[in-house]
């Protein structure tokens, strides 16, 4: 008697620090975790550190500075000062303003891969918690069952078959129930490590009807709001905006100094000089110009080899939507309540003894079962959702 209450009391402890914990919602969660990510805060400042550089876009070369005496009566100074063909500084900006937006796009991917992460932990604490309810409703009927068949047996009204039986039963469900604990526990963790919260929470109930409509295009155009197909994308306008900065390069630089060549009290407009750079050494800017455009080849090739493959995985996950959406309509609206029915007559049966203990004990498993079939066809469902808005970029 003192053991079942310490069990009872042990139990309303356990139920009481639940509904004490703090809901969150799974917005709330993705909200603090993209907060308290350090991935996401590094990729901001790469794009800081892009938009830095920008200013570097006119990168003028160190002026020469001699003193020289070029009559050999007397030393003067000399400076010269040599610079690109202006179209080379409009092109390295244009470059540099994509490289920020490549950066942007890059952190929009490692934002998207923490969302991706935080809604799956999410949908399985909310499956852990639902299986924990079910099995917890289970654990407490089983229990119950191998109690009354333990002092039947004591009572000689059964046999040893029956109460071992019952006792397995209740065995197994038990170890389930402990196990879906440990679960939660280990999912709670990890959320909060990732979230930032320092207090346990609970995730809101799993949705018993889960279903909605899901419209994907046809074509490549699914794709188009993935980030990874965003970086790639971006990849191939960096390279374009490269090939015409390699071009720039091959033209003619430009030259302006001062140099007094003559006698000391030659006119000050005579000592400037003005000049150009022949580009001569073409070959070197060819090979720039063709490894530009085989750079901007090879990102065309990768984004289509991307769109391949998630293609696959877009066939695959709308595949596996189907089949869990056939599921779910099958238990909604015939398996659950018929695995009501079952648990209701079984019982009947067996109270009024036309059922033993182990024909009962078999019907009612059916049932749950049923019943725990029914949840994880909810996860795998909202699962193939989320693959499905991964994929598309839609999180």
């Amino acid at each position: 008697m003192f053991k079942r209450i310490i069990t009872v009391f042990t139990e309303l402890l356990i139920l009481a620090n639940a509904y004490s914990q703090k809901i969150t919602s799974e917005a709330d969660a993705v909200s603090m975790a993209v907060k308290n990510s350090r991935n996401i805060s590094a990729a901001g400042l790469s794009v800081l550190q892009q938009k830095q550089l920008l200013k570097s876009s006119i990168n003028l070369p160190n002026p020469d500075v001699f003193i020289e005496s070029p009559t050999g009566k007397f030393y003067t100074g000399s400076i010269t000062q040599s610079i690109e063909f202006p179209t080379v500084y409009s092109r390295q900006y244009q470059l540099r303003k994509q490289q920020i937006v490549l950066a942007e796009k890059e952190k929009g991917f490692t934002e998207n891969e923490v969302k991706f992460q935080v809604k799956q932990l999410y949908l399985l604490l909310q499956y852990a918690s639902a299986l924990q309810q079910q099995l917890y409703v289970q654990d407490t009927v089983y229990e119950h069952i191998s109690k009354a068949a333990s002092r039947q047996f004591d009572a000689g009204q059964i046999d040893y078959l029956q109460k071992t039986f019952a006792e397995s039963q209740y065995g197994e469900i038990h170890n389930q129930y402990l196990q879906a604990q440990l679960t939660i526990t280990n999912l709670q963790s990890q959320l909060q490590y990732l979230t930032g919260l320092q207090e346990t929470f609970i995730a809101a109930p799993l949705d018993p009807n889960p279903l909605m409509e899901i419209t994907i295009a046809k074509d490549s155009s699914a794709f188009l709001a993935n980030p990874s197909v965003q970086i790639f994308n971006q990849s191939s306008v960096i390279a374009q905006k490269n090939i015409a900065l390699q071009k720039a390069k091959a033209l003619p630089g430009l030259a302006f100094g001062y140099l007094n060549q003559g006698e000391r009290n030659t006119p000050i407009g005579n000592r400037f000089r003005v000049g150009f750079t022949v580009p001569l050494w073409f070959g070197q800017y060819k090979s720039n110009i063709n490894a530009a455009k085989t750079e901007w080849e090879i990102n065309k090739q990768k984004a289509s080899g991307l769109q391949q493959q998630l293609s696959v995985q877009l066939i695959q996950a709308q595949n596996e939507l189907a089949i869990y959406t056939q599921s779910l309509q099958y238990y909604k609206n015939t398996g659950i309540p018929k695995a009501n029915v079952i648990i209701g007559t079984a019982k009947r049966f067996f109270e009024s003894g036309a059922n033993d203990y182990i024909n009962y004990l078999r019907n009612i498993n059916d049932a749950y079962s049923i019943q725990l079939k029914y949840l994880e066809v909810i996860r795998n469902y909202s699962q193939s959702i989320l693959s499905i808005k991964y994929i598309t970029g839609t999180l």
